[in-house]
């Protein structure tokens, strides 16, 4: 089952992407044109300005550089996305499990997913893959199954957030009746210990379990 190309958006042109990005770079670098216009506006004789215009040409350069690498790399990933949501194949991702790395970007965790992909006719196959997951994601990792669009000639895969089922989070979910409070409390202590539910998540979940023994 593919999706149909007329809900998905076109991809935005190289130009589109490189724009905004050209414009931010300059704003955040905005001593490089400074330099630069200082340097041919200013005598070329004058006391201690003969570095303004290499300066300047330096600076500019370097945020034009960055933000054409930026725009290069944002308008692949739009690409192969909008590849995969026309001409991919949808199947499923069982978690076989997820590590912190320890870095967040923008205050969200960079993890480490290990998946099991499969469904339809494509061959099972393990995978893993380094991605900033946003927190209201975490416990899509946890339910133990997550959507996936792979394309079935590359095998290029993304996983679909997108198309996930929301659920609640980890430590707030009433756990399953059919598993012991023994094995319930010791994947409570799992996710405390990767920091994955905070302390007052652990202890009202913790004190659930127990009242239920």
């Amino acid at each position: 089952m593919t999706v149909s190309p007329q809900d998905v958006p076109q991809p935005r042109s190289f130009v589109r992407n490189l724009v905004p990005t050209l414009l931010f770079m300059l704003l955040c670098g905005i001593v490089g044109p400074i330099f630069l216009v200082m340097g041919l506006v200013v005598p070329e004789d004058e006391p201690g300005s003969g570095w303004l215009l290499p300066t300047g040409i330096g600076i500019t350069v370097l945020d034009v550089v960055i933000a054409l690498a930026i725009a290069n790399r944002r308008t692949h990933s739009q690409q192969r996305m909008y590849q995969l949501r026309t001409r991919g194949r949808r199947a499923r991702g069982r978690v076989l499990s997820f590590e912190q790395t320890g870095v967040r970007i923008n205050d969200q965790p960079m993890l480490v997913i290990r998946l099991m992909i499969e469904g339809g006719d494509i061959t099972p196959f393990e995978a893993q893959v380094r991605s900033v997951v946003p927190d209201i994601h975490i416990p899509l990792l946890h339910a133990g199954e997550l959507p996936i669009l792979i394309d079935p000639e590359t095998d290029e895969w993304e996983i679909d957030w997108d198309a996930a089922k929301p659920v609640a989070p980890v430590g707030l979910r009433k756990p399953a009746d059919d598993r012991p409070a023994a094995e319930r409390l010791a994947e409570l202590d799992d996710l405390l210990r990767r920091d994955l539910v905070s302390r007052d998540e652990y202890d009202a979940a913790r004190a659930r379990i127990l009242d239920e023994l």
